[in-house]
């Protein structure tokens, strides 16, 4: 916090962003949070030029304060700019397709940038045509029509189709999709089905655009080389970041095993291939100058790898991140200068887009850096190898062991689960991850030449093969992965507070003052209470409507309930789940009670049918409805006087038990 007055701000700025968009979304205003970002500016700079001592500490205060206003602004003014109010009823919209149309089963889905709107009138005449600017992106499905064509990225296209924010399902699946979209600067959701589209024209492709066609070049190139199923979706996802060929069966291997992270474009494969260029332009380090110009030849290299790869945020991430240090070591011989580089690239991506902090992959990215930046030192000295062998295993080690001693935390707090074999994965992922990279290099420059390149192909092949069968073998041993090991953010702050203690007991005075194991113990204490508080409280039962079935959860365990005839009885409440025809022409001299009847795609009739069968307290509306059909259903609650919940609103509906 004093050595690196950067790590500070960004601290602040981040503080600021997480802040307001937890507490002050709705409830202030972008403007005033900038205000006082000024304000704190102004008083800062007064503050710089006093010459009192007793004023010596403001300045860095009032700095800080500054910048965690800018934070709190960034955010709300983020949010601002993606969050949109859609017309509630289809509309004709015009657009440009943003990236690579991806096949997703029946439908083809791709990121596409609204222009306008064109919306009718309700007037008698009908000829009345409004146009409203939207300037919005949206997440958009189409089903594949043989008579208007395909639509390739960059294409303008005009579409029918009801776009919406898709709801909140946290209560039901612990994700809130609507709000992972809106951080991904994606407005809204809608499909658009055969017929209702048109590719109006072929624009010239940005610059990001381009780099995206370039990569599914590479990728159609795999094809041509025989590559296919695991073999060709791992190296799609190890060299150029194109992970669409990923089964799921593939990717909960590599989450077993602690190898996922290799399946990502991350910091991981930029170092490989650093490495890689270092061994290649080592040469030239021995000429005048020679350092200089093999460094900036190895950063133009890799940022022609983040175009290629597409260009993806934690592509552009690590090169930044690496470009940075690169630069500061030529600087600066500082060991340390790695936090330079480490913060400045964190700086500035929260300055430039304040949703990044949101991100799990910047989350996990960043905290492993500066994991390794602290703790790797410390691992290994522990051990002084006798040999060049044993120094590079210890020393693979140690790295994993540092980088996944920071990521623990989070590990558990998004996904619940910890590999065991994680030592074991990594030393194998290391060295197969680098000659994946290098044949796939080679492959590149070499395929046209006959033999060269079969044998590249052949040496990326076997390479991608071994890896793939490494990770399942690992994955089969008894008790690869810990699972159900979730914890809350009060445990998470707790356990990072934990790890500072001990990284400043291990690296700084140790044990030698009495106050630093008792501060340990005392948050390990802390720890310890809150995980037995959390576990003995008892969690409440809800009865939940998600998708046309209904659930009871208690904590986090979801149990589906089943019925033949579609009617329940849960602790006092009586449900019915109205998804078929079966009550359309029944008749009863007595009503049954039910408190809440669930109306799911596939129920035939009308709510006045049901209601001379059942006395009915509320209803719930599934949002697999169509539209004419939800509307008719409330207005017949409302002539009922029947209170309703229509789930194409609210996502999911939980009713404590």
């Amino acid at each position: 916090m004093l050595t690196y007055p950067v790590f500070r701000l960004t601290v602040f700025l981040a503080a600021g962003i997480f802040l307001s968009d937890r507490l002050l979304s709705g409830l202030i205003s972008w403007e005033c949070l900038f205000l006082g970002f000024l304000i704190f500016s102004v008083l800062s700079g007064c503050f710089f030029r006093s010459s009192l001592f007793r004023f010596r500490h403001l300045f860095g205060c009032m700095v800080s304060v500054a910048f965690f206003f800018l934070g709190g602004a960034l955010s709300l003014y983020e949010r601002e700019q993606v969050e949109f109010e859609w017309n509630p009823r289809a509309q004709v919209y015009w657009g440009m397709v943003e990236d690579i149309p991806r096949q997703r089963g029946k439908t083809v889905q791709a990121k596409v940038s609204v222009s306008y709107m064109r919306e009718i009138s309700d007037s008698l005449s009908g000829s009345e045509i409004r146009k409203e600017w939207v300037g919005r992106s949206v997440l958009l499905s189409w089903i594949p029509d043989s008579l208007s064509g395909g639509i390739q990225c960059g294409d303008s296209v005009c579409f029918y189709a009801k776009l919406s924010r898709p709801a909140s399902t946290k209560e039901i699946t612990g994700f809130d999709y609507g709000n992972y979209l809106m951080r991904q600067g994606i407005s809204g959701t809608g499909i658009a089905f055969s017929g209702n589209w048109m590719c109006v024209k072929k624009n010239e492709l940005s610059f990001r655009q381009y780099a995206l066609t370039i990569q599914q070049r590479i990728v159609r190139l795999y094809h041509e080389w025989g590559l296919d199923g695991d073999v060709l979706a791992v190296v799609s996802a190890l060299t150029v970041g194109d992970r669409s060929d990923l089964t799921p069966e593939l990717e909960a291997v590599y989450s077993a095993t602690g190898a996922s992270h290799v399946l990502s474009l991350s910091g991981l494969h930029i170092g490989i291939l650093a490495g890689i260029l270092f061994l290649v332009f080592r040469p030239l380090r021995g000429l005048r100058y020679g350092s200089l110009f093999s460094t900036f030849l190895i950063v133009g290299f890799l940022w022609v790898f983040a175009f290629i790869s597409g260009m993806s945020s934690p592509v552009i991430r690590s090169v930044v991140m690496f470009s940075l240090y690169m630069i500061s070591a030529l600087v600066s011989r500082d060991r340390f200068s790695g936090v330079y580089s480490v913060t400045l690239t964190a700086f500035m991506m929260l300055l430039y887009n304040p949703f990044y902090l949101f991100d799990i992959s910047f989350q996990l990215s960043f905290v492993a850096v500066y994991s390794i930046l602290l703790f790797y030192p410390l691992f290994s000295r522990l051990w002084v190898a006798p040999n060049r062998f044993c120094r590079y295993v210890w020393n693979t080690l140690a790295l994993s062991m540092a980088a996944q001693l920071g990521t623990f935390p989070l590990v558990l707090l998004y996904f619940g689960a910890f590999p065991t074999y994680f030592l074991l994965a990594n030393l194998i992922v290391a060295p197969l991850s680098a000659c994946i990279l290098g044949g796939a290099m080679s492959a590149l420059a070499l395929f046209s030449v006959p033999v060269l390149g079969d044998c590249a192909v052949w040496f990326l092949r076997f390479s991608t093969n071994l890896l793939n069968d490494s990770m399942r073998m690992v994955q089969q041993l008894y008790g690869s992965q810990l699972t159900s090991l979730y914890l809350s953010e009060v445990r998470l702050v707790i356990l990072f507070l934990l790890l500072g203690l001990v990284y400043g007991a291990w690296a700084g005075s140790g044990l030698k003052y009495a106050r630093t194991p008792i501060r340990i113990l005392a948050v390990s204490v802390v720890f310890l209470a809150v995980c037995w508080y959390e576990r003995a409280k008892p969690s409440p039962c809800h009865l939940c409507f998600f998708r046309s079935e209904v659930y009871a959860r208690q904590g986090r365990t979801l149990s589906l309930l089943c019925s033949s005839d579609g009617l329940f009885r849960i602790d006092s409440l009586k449900v019915g789940v109205m998804k078929s025809g079966r009550w359309r022409d029944k008749m009863s001299e007595t009503r049954l009670p039910l408190d809440f009847v669930y109306i799911c795609r596939g129920f035939k009739g009308n709510l006045a049918a049901l209601n001379r069968l059942f006395v009915i307290r509320e209803v719930v509306l599934d949002s697999s409805l169509s539209d004419n059909y939800r509307e008719s259903l409330i207005r017949e609650c409302r002539l009922l006087k029947i209170s309703y919940t229509d789930l194409s609103v609210s996502g999911s509906c939980l009713i404590l038990l």
